[in-house]
């Protein structure tokens, strides 16, 4: 009788390689979390590599787009900036890798994090953030996201966990419920965390820097 475990290692590598798949889409905006959710559960009930391919079908043939769309679709992602050179848009993008944002960068108005089966870390306490209001929109899949907040920095958490754990320790309100300025910033977070960590912490701006993960 023929040993059906080389048959059961084959289909398992394939399943792994078919959620890599998944994952690239969901970072690049082909999927929604609802329909990789969906087609992950596929992916674990698929008997066959063939039935595995079925799963990312339609995800190839869209795949073939024409050039002027292909470029209108890579410009949207792009980073965007304002005439005056403020950068108003970027993304954070950390697939099966370990990403730190740390020390003295610019933050833009809208950041988008995409985080799959990572870690990422980013941290706001020496950065530049021009405006009274940054919105984070955060897509965590399978992954350790961490955010780093001076206490002067109020972050209004809205992000939906599903299988997940979302934590923050930093204030929503202020004494007094003062309104957002540049030297009193918020931070609205926003998005998902899917079978994901999601931690924000405080650190005092006079504490050594230290990129550990306190």
């Amino acid at each position: 009788m023929p040993d059906p475990t080389p048959q059961l290692s084959s289909l398992s590598r394939a399943r792994e390689t078919k959620i890599n798949e998944l994952s690239n889409h969901f970072a690049n905006d082909d999927l929604t979390l609802e329909e990789l959710e969906r087609r992950i559960e596929r992916v674990y009930k698929a008997g066959s590599i063939a039935e595995l391919e079925d799963i990312t079908e339609d995800l190839r043939k869209a795949m073939t787009l024409p050039a002027d769309m292909a470029i209108a679709k890579q410009s949207s992602r792009s980073t965007v900036a304002s005439s005056s050179g403020q950068t108003i848009a970027g993304r954070v993008l950390a697939f099966m890798s370990s990403t730190r944002r740390v020390g003295r960068w610019l933050v833009p108005q809208k950041l988008d994090v995409v985080a799959i089966m990572s870690d990422t870390k980013l941290d706001f306490t020496h950065a530049a953030m021009p405006g009274a209001v940054i919105d984070v929109r955060i897509r965590a899949v399978m992954s350790s996201c961490k955010l780093v907040v001076p206490p002067n920095v109020r972050v209004i958490n809205e992000t939906h966990a599903v299988m997940a754990n979302v934590s923050s320790r930093a204030s929503e309100v202020l004494p007094g419920d003062s309104p957002a300025t540049p030297e009193m910033p918020v931070i609205r977070l926003t998005g998902y965390a899917l079978m994901a960590d999601v931690n924000v912490v405080v650190r005092r701006l006079e504490e050594p820097f230290i990129d550990d993960d306190d």
